[in-house]
């Protein structure tokens, strides 16, 4: 079948495979190895256009992080993940991107970068991603950045990996999901209530409430 040529693929040439992984996690943690600044991981949509104000809210707030000391971290595409690079490289601060290599509709300029790499595997690029990072931010986005901050909130809540605070950015966006949350996570007892499953999770605005809740961690 069509759909599971590349699954084949991957278990016919298992040695290649498994090479690749070790290599590219290999790599990544060697670069974060290299930063020595405290990391923010930026999240969000591919198609946000440059002038819109998701993506100058985001510039500018990477922008006062990076004055701040901290490093930004993106999977270096363009729409927010450009957004987060051009402000932290404007700052002065470490710019790193963490590319997806098979996916032709996710470029960004090499100039926004102080530190970038390529992953062939989604999974070993979310993994670069979150292990270092000490707060992670979400902008409105799609499958994609849904798919970052399900699996990143079920590593915290089952113990697998640290709690860091996921800082969801624009009221108007995400507040339903939230109110979901609630009504059908919570309500139907999908949710651990007395573990308070959700209370990683931000709901903000304003950079002022990002920082604060950055700087509190």
């Amino acid at each position: 079948m069509t759909r599971l040529h590349k699954n084949k693929q991957y278990l016919k040439n298992m040695d290649w495979t498994v090479e690749k992984i070790r290599q590219e996690m290999t790599d990544g943690l060697d670069l974060l190895k290299i930063i020595d600044k405290p990391i923010v991981a930026v999240f969000g949509g591919h198609k946000v256009k440059p002038g819109s104000n998701e993506y100058e809210h985001c510039k500018k707030l990477a922008f006062e992080l990076g004055k701040r000391g901290y490093a930004i971290i993106s999977g270096g595409g363009p729409g927010i993940m450009q957004a987060a690079n051009e402000g932290a490289k404007l700052a002065g601060a470490p710019s790193i991107g963490i590319k997806a290599s098979l996916l032709v509709n996710e470029k960004s300029p090499d100039k926004n970068f102080t530190h970038k790499m390529g992953c062939h595997f989604m999974f070993v690029r979310r993994f670069l991603l979150s292990i270092k990072s000490e707060a992670m931010l979400f902008y409105p986005g799609g499958f994609g950045t849904l798919n970052e901050m399900f699996e990143y909130a079920t590593l915290m809540k089952t113990n697998i990996s640290d709690k860091v605070p996921m800082i969801c950015v624009g009221k108007d966006f995400w507040e339903e999901l939230f109110t979901w949350f609630n009504d059908k996570l919570l309500k139907n007892n999908l949710l651990n209530k007395n573990k308070d499953d959700l209370d990683v999770f931000h709901l903000v605005d304003s950079h002022e409430e990002i920082i604060r809740i950055i700087e509190k961690k």
